[in-house]
């Protein structure tokens, strides 16, 4: 796989930004897809609508397409190299809000 084609942005505008978590905007249109992108940190999504998310591994394996309900959120683990493209399978737009989880443990 060509790292040129693997994009560090996780979503379609950076919304926030600090030493701790990273938030972004992903809007797709139907039948659009984000492109191959890299998640290095734990992160969590919060869907807002209705809608069907697809996931598509970098050697082009589709995976089963996921309903997915306005104000779901879904936490994932990233364990190692986790590469992919989203891509809206549904038929009305997708958005959710990613949120990156930085590395370190907050002073108490």
């Amino acid at each position: 796989m060509s790292q040129e084609r693997v994009s560090q942005d996780v979503g379609t505008k950076l919304l926030f930004e600090n030493d701790r978590v990273r938030v972004w905007d992903l809007c797709l249109q139907p039948g659009e897809g984000t492109g191959l992108h890299r998640h290095e940190k734990d992160y969590l999504y919060v869907v807002i609508g209705d809608g069907v998310l697809q996931r598509v591994d970098p050697d082009g394996t589709r995976v089963e397409p996921k309903h997915m309900e306005d104000g779901a959120v879904v936490f994932r683990a990233v364990d190692d190299d986790c590469v992919h493209e989203a891509v809206n399978a549904g038929e009305t737009p997708w958005r959710n809000i990613v949120v990156e989880l930085k590395d370190g443990k907050r002073d108490e």
